[in-house]
């Protein structure tokens, strides 16, 4: 019997393999050039060390903790934040304090308008040009190159297939590593349809540990811990028990939208909360955060 294409079926079967690993291989090169970044200098601000640690999440945060320690809004022990007196003097802080009404507003709410803020989208856009946060587009367009890839490989696997199988070749082998590839291929088309979160490169995390919190006071550990390190206890305290609280509704929505659903429940940065006096806390809130068969390969 002659082999299908002249490649004995044993010999197809472990370069098909060895293409598999081999197309992996290059997505994880091309990440890690990606993640890698440009060592140089590192945040020169609190605001810049905030998204480099936490993204837009942690710079709405490090807002939220200046409006606070200005005394311009005040965190109720049952998460509201409510509006003290006077105004922010940056657009940002603006922005956050025309979220809270008269009634007060939760703090996911104000942190997520300093997070959508033009300012805070900028100190990305600046954090990726210089090399200390990754570039989504760059990680999404490796893994779109990855699922092609991927899905040629599944295409010359299958040809190979239905030509050995129709010459009454043994095609077990790689029948497996054809369901390993298909499977790996929609596993990264799944992931080339999502745009990847904004992540720190190793050189943005290199520098940020180099960089500590540049300067004193409860706004710059914020920036770089969150309200969870905020140096007073009762807003540490606050934190724990607002990711509790959050957790607890979080948990109750799946459970009634499962229930209307028919059992089927849907489910960046973390948040963190504060409640209490104008720069402290004493109340929960929210802010956040193959197989293989026998024979050979055709």
């Amino acid at each position: 019997m002659t082999d299908t294409w002249g490649i004995p079926g044993p010999v197809f079967a472990g370069l098909y393999g060895g293409l598999l690993l081999l197309t992996a291989l290059a997505a994880a090169v091309r990440g890690a050039l990606v993640l890698r970044g440009r060592a140089g200098d590192g945040p020169n601000r609190p605001e810049e060390l905030a998204v480099l640690t936490g993204g837009r999440r942690r710079f709405g945060e490090y807002i939220v903790a200046g409006l606070l320690e200005q005394q311009v809004i005040r965190l109720a022990g049952n998460g509201r934040l409510s509006r003290v007196k006077g105004t922010a003097a940056d657009p940002v802080g603006r922005e956050a304090l025309s979220r809270i009404g008269k009634n007060g507003s939760s703090i996911e709410r104000v942190c997520d308008a300093a997070a959508d803020h033009k300012a805070a989208r900028e100190l990305e856009a600046a954090l990726i040009g210089r090399g200390l946060l990754a570039d989504p587009r760059k990680l999404r367009s490796t893994w779109i190159a990855t699922a092609v890839a991927y899905w040629a490989v599944v295409a010359l696997g299958l040809v190979r297939l239905i030509a050995g199988a129709s010459t009454g070749h043994p095609v077990g082998i790689l029948l497996g590593l054809l369901a390993v590839g298909t499977v790996i291929a929609i596993a990264t088309t799944v992931k080339a349809r999502n745009r990847p979160a904004v992540k720190a490169t190793f050189a943005g995390r290199a520098a940020a540990r180099r960089a500590g919190t540049l300067s004193t006071g409860a706004t710059a550990a914020v920036a770089a811990e969150g309200l969870a390190g905020h140096p007073d206890q009762d807003v540490r305290a606050a934190v724990t028990r607002a990711a509790q609280h959050a957790t607890t509704r979080l948990h109750n929505r799946r459970t009634r939208l499962a229930g209307a659903g028919g059992g089927t429940a849907v489910g960046f940065y973390g948040g963190s909360s504060c409640g209490g006096g104008s720069s402290s806390c004493g109340g929960g809130g929210g802010c956040g955060g193959g197989g293989g068969g026998g024979g050979c390969g055709g």
